[in-house]
């Protein structure tokens, strides 16, 4: 499943998807996904593997690897619960942010 590192980093990142701990995410919005708990799509940092990242799981609407983000600013879901610093998403509510250009 590990296939390369991101240059300069420990960090294993997957073949397949280029997921993988220390990449920087963008949470898809609830205009993009219905079921996106976050209505803003907001922007973290993959800090671990979520409960079955190496493992597909079964949720709605397909099989997805799951991943712990850290968000860059405390976040709350259309129903004002929060702030949440930290939460557990399936991969197919992410996407990867663009390198930055330094």
């Amino acid at each position: 499943m590990f296939g390369r590192r991101l240059r300069g980093t420990d960090s294993p990142i997957t073949r397949d998807t280029g997921f993988g701990i220390g990449a920087q995410v963008h949470v898809v919005d609830s205009l993009e996904d219905p079921a996106s708990p976050f209505p803003d799509g907001p922007t973290g940092i993959v800090v671990r593997a979520g409960g079955s990242a190496w493992q597909p799981v079964s949720v709605i609407g397909g099989s997805s690897r799951v991943w712990t983000i850290q968000f860059d600013t405390p976040q709350y879901t259309p129903d004002l619960e929060g702030p949440i610093a930290m939460c557990q998403l399936p991969e197919r509510q992410l996407r990867l942010a663009p390198p930055v250009d330094r």
